[in-house]
């Protein structure tokens, strides 16, 4: 796959006015779901994905409503390597870069929840899913969920809706560490 890099705010709006260049479509890494490989390997990995999700379906649930406010929807990924979650915009949804180009140019506009993608095959996942398997109840699965939304907030660039109880999650979790 080709790769191109946006990092101007215009190039939000260009990619809107301009979806293709000859015999190249783009598609943002952010926006909607993403099928990476062959034709097997996309039916391989949605095959695997289903299984995964069959498992995880309580612990999803539950991230969802600790984050209710926050995102519309949790669910498992293979977008990702090495990270455990990652926010994203439905296909048709405005970008966050949109959004915010469109307030610094004085629209009002209202904030659009996004999705947060969990990456199943990260450790931080499989001890989290571990930890609720054996305490469904546990009230430190609402802290991490919310360690990895705001996680996700930052690893993209974005401000956390609220700094300081996200540094007191982080905080708490350093003492019961050390």
């Amino acid at each position: 796959h080709e790769v191109l890099i946006f990092t101007d705010p215009v190039d939000e709006v260009w990619l809107q006015r301009m979806p293709e260049f000859g015999d190249y479509k783009f598609a943002s890494i952010g926006k909607g779901e993403v099928e990476l490989g062959t034709d097997e390997e996309k039916e391989k990995a949605k095959e695997e994905l289903e299984e995964k999700q069959k498992s995880y379906k309580s612990l999803l649930e539950r991230i969802q409503t600790t984050l209710d406010q926050d995102i519309k929807e949790v669910r498992l990924s293979n977008r990702m390597t090495t990270s455990p979650a990652c926010l994203v915009v439905d296909k048709e949804d405005m970008s966050p870069q949109m959004e915010q180009l469109l307030a610094q140019m004085g629209q009002a506009m209202p904030g659009t929840k996004r999705i947060l993608e969990i990456n199943p095959d990260h450790p931080i996942l499989e001890k989290l899913h571990n930890r609720f398997s054996d305490n469904s109840q546990d009230p430190s699965i609402s802290d991490y969920a919310r360690l990895l939304h705001g996680q996700a907030l930052l690893a993209e660039g974005s401000q956390l809706t609220d700094p300081g109880a996200f540094s007191k999650l982080v905080s708490d979790l350093m003492v019961q560490a050390l």
